[in-house]
């Protein structure tokens, strides 16, 4: 600046003190002194009084000696405590000036700040649909918000952030066609298994669970055709009605009935049908 500022030459006058105890001998000697003759002393039950006493008066020494300790630094510290006052006023002063440029230069920067984050979003709607992916998906990097980063560098992190989605998205998409053919196969409703896999499952160990829920539907299925086939020893047939022979009640009967349904609605059919022992056929063509 061509009017920088600064301050005048100024000097501080102090002195170190000096901080001197005269006739320090003499009192060294008189405290020793005093501390010697209760050296030792023995406390006991008939010393009891004496000691509590003796101890008053070393208590009443040191308390004295240590008040004047505490009136000497109360002296010694009242010329820098108004050095330090004069200062501090000094810099409020320059403070009252300081404060609401600081303020100003923090909304300029958040100013600034939004202004990048609108050129980041703007970047991320114009590249998102190159990546087939949603601008909603990519959570920005505050780096990308940084004074000092560079447009390329911004570019290359969102590149490689829609890069990853698009990559679980291709990933999704692949995990569900494998899992739908696969349960399909088995004449088993994909739903389910897909909604565990868009909650992050492994495809493999969705896999075997489908293999695992295929043992148990058979082993589930033979039991029934077993407990049927027993069931049958003591059944007879009536008016299209099955009759138990024991309780005489009606085990089951024939319905017709006209389904309209679409082919993967009536495989499913087909295949809860089948898991609950339900007897169908085709009629007509």
């Amino acid at each position: 600046m061509a009017n920088e500022l600064s301050l005048p030459e100024y000097t501080i006058d102090y002195q170190l003190p000096v901080i001197t105890i005269n006739n320090f001998d003499q009192l060294k000697t008189a405290v020793e002194a005093y501390a010697n003759k209760y050296q030792g002393m023995a406390v006991t039950t008939s010393t009891e009084k004496e000691s509590k006493s003796s101890r008053a008066e070393l208590r009443k020494l040191k308390q004295a000696l240590d008040d004047k300790r505490k009136e000497i630094r109360k002296k010694y510290a009242e010329p820098y405590q108004r050095f330090a006052a004069q200062i501090k006023d000094l810099e409020a002063t320059l403070d009252s000036s300081i404060n609401p440029i600081d303020a100003g230069l923090k909304e300029l920067e958040e100013q600034q700040r939004q202004l990048r984050l609108k050129h980041v979003n703007a970047l991320i709607a114009e590249m998102a649909p190159n990546y087939h992916v949603e601008p909603s998906e990519i959570d920005i990097d505050p780096t990308w918000l940084n004074k000092t980063t560079t447009k390329k560098k911004v570019i290359e992190g969102i590149a490689d952030a829609m890069g990853y989605i698009k990559k679980q998205h291709d990933d999704l998409k692949t995990g569900i066609s494998t899992i739908t053919k696969y349960a399909q196969a088995y004449h088993i409703d994909p739903a389910g298994w897909i909604d565990q896999l868009k909650q992050g499952q492994d495809v493999n160990y969705l896999l075997q669970a489908i293999d695992n829920q295929v043992k148990l539907n058979k082993q589930k299925q033979q039991i029934l055709e077993a407990q049927a086939a027993e069931a049958q020893t003591h059944q007879i047939q009536q008016k299209g009605k099955t009759i138990d022979t024991n309780t005489y009640e009606v085990v089951s009967q024939t319905v017709v009935l006209k389904i309209t349904a679409t082919i993967p609605q009536m495989k499913l059919l087909r295949a809860f049908m089948d898991s609950n022992q339900i007897r169908y056929q085709r009629v007509g063509a």
